[in-house]
């Protein structure tokens, strides 16, 4: 299991601490799922992100390593440049593009994408961008709150009241996704919102191997830990007693001041 431990610490004004552990899974043999965390107090800014590939061969692993790679270069580089929610949207554009220029180029990569959810703080501000089914919830007060909604066929379909939520939670195709990174056709622009992050809330921001297979309860119980390295422990762990029939990846992010 990989894992990252990061805090963001500014005395008096704000306190974030992140974590995060990307899993093959119990029956995947390539872990096609990549994750990212910054830490760059010096320059006033925190980001995650997780990202979830897909493709034949090894291109599902490629498009998700490049987009956290390039994600994350985009946000360093124009931080202060742009609005955030300007820059989260570019920033998922412009991987989206290179990952499908790298198919171009590379016959065995056709059709190569990912999901991807992330999360970036500038002190008090909060910003959540996601594209697919990968998903950031908060924890508030021992209760979840989901903060994304799926970018899925069957999502479109209870938004149209065609399903209700229950019908979607166990349809056989909850996973076909409507939106990504790369994969030409189904390529759009992340759905991008600020939130509140108060002192004591957890963010977690997970792939779907996590949240298709542990119930919202058990997720809520173990996001809620004292130590969040624990907690990420403990998420991947759940994961893979329930089956885990997918790569598990999750970043937490926990508000202490």
């Amino acid at each position: 299991m990989y894992k990252l431990f990061k805090r963001a610490h500014r005395p008096g004004v704000l306190e974030v601490q992140m974590a995060g552990a990307c899993d093959p899974g119990r029956n995947r043999e390539l872990n096609e799922d990549a994750i990212g965390i910054t830490d760059a107090p010096d320059r006033g800014y925190y980001f995650g992100i997780v990202c979830d590939g897909m493709g034949g061969h090894n291109s599902g692993e490629v498009a998700s390593a490049l987009a956290v790679e390039l994600v994350s270069l985009e946000i360093a580089e124009h931080i202060h440049d742009v609005e955030v929610s300007t820059l989260l949207d570019r920033a998922f554009v412009r991987a989206s593009d290179q990952i499908d220029a790298q198919a171009e180029i590379n016959p065995d990569a056709e059709g190569m994408g990912c999901t991807a959810v992330a999360v970036l703080g500038i002190d008090e501000r909060l910003y959540v961008a996601h594209c697919g089914d990968s998903r950031a919830y908060r924890l508030r007060e021992g209760q979840l709150e989901q903060l994304t909604a799926d970018h899925t066929m069957v999502q479109e379909m209870v938004d149209n009241g065609l399903l209700t939520a229950e019908q979607a939670a166990v349809h056989p195709y909850r996973g076909r996704i409507s939106a990504c990174l790369g994969h030409g056709k189904k390529k759009h622009n992340p759905t991008v919102r600020e939130i509140e992050f108060w002192p004591g809330d957890s963010l977690l921001l997970c792939s779907d191997g996590l949240s298709d297979v542990v119930p919202e309860a058990e997720i809520a119980a173990l996001v809620g830990q004292r130590d969040i390295r624990d907690a990420i422990g403990r998420l991947v762990e759940a994961a893979n007693n329930a089956g885990g029939p997918d790569n598990v990846s999750a970043v937490v992010l926990r508000r202490r001041v």
